[in-house]
């Protein structure tokens, strides 16, 4: 039987107390893996620690990244938990079942929880598969960042009493983020160099949407050569 265990990224948390209490949610459901980018309090933090009470063992396991491409590049599926409508391509799911159905063919997972005050930023989300939202009361949507860890956590535990069979047959054949990211660069920076991005004004959003129709396909390390070696052609080919 396969055994999800979701990796939970915490990006600029504001509050060491609240980082604590993020830890103490997924050790109540059997969530262990902890990766934190840029915490506004430093780190370690002694707050975070006493609000974990017993899951003090991932506090004290947890890794911390000075930036977030760093921390998902060995991921291959990204899903960015956010309440904001956003104008992206980006397919966003609101049923618990659905995000199930939709994780449970990857092994390396990471699931990523924006800073108290505003959220995840487009930039943020743009290594992310898909965004999921938490259905809340239409009137208050906002939920505190160790709320939301604890919900995420406590239904994706429901994976874990299912017994199903294994499903993942060419997990090491799915493209990691950090692959995808060095394509990516090596292609918007050609699509800049030949002027692509006209208005420059635009240049942010049509880069948030490029990303977007990339994460969309799932690649396989196979098909992600194959786009190296197109783009290669094709750049290489002599000017008319």
């Amino acid at each position: 039987m396969k055994k999800i265990n979701p990796t939970i990224v915490l990006v600029r948390p504001q509050l060491s107390e609240n980082i604590g209490m993020a830890a103490r949610a997924m050790d109540n459901f059997g969530l262990s893996k902890l990766l934190i980018v840029n915490p506004r309090d430093g780190w370690p933090s002694k707050k975070a620690e006493t609000s974990a009470k017993h899951a003090d063992k991932i506090i004290n396991k947890a890794k911390v990244y000075n930036n977030l491409d760093e921390a998902v590049s060995k991921f291959d599926l990204v899903i960015a938990t956010s309440n904001r409508k956003r104008f992206l391509t980006k397919k966003i799911y609101y049923n618990f079942n659905t995000l199930q159905k939709k994780i449970i063919d990857f092994k390396n997972i990471a699931i990523l929880f924006g800073p108290e005050n505003s959220g995840l930023s487009n930039q943020d989300i743009r290594l992310a598969n898909f965004l999921f939202t938490i259905p809340t009361n239409y009137s208050n949507k906002s939920l505190n960042l160790s709320h939301a860890v604890s919900l995420m956590s406590y239904e994706l535990s429901k994976l874990n009493k299912i017994s199903t069979k294994e499903t993942i047959s060419s997990n090491d054949s799915k493209v990691s983020k950090l692959e995808l990211s060095n394509f990516m660069n090596f292609l918007i920076n050609d699509l800049d160099s030949s002027g692509f991005f006209r208005p420059k004004e635009k240049k942010a959003n049509m880069i948030d949407n490029i990303y977007s129709i990339y994460n969309k396909f799932g690649l396989s390390k196979k098909e992600l050569r194959m786009l190296w070696g197109m783009h290669k052609k094709l750049k290489n080919q002599p000017k008319t």
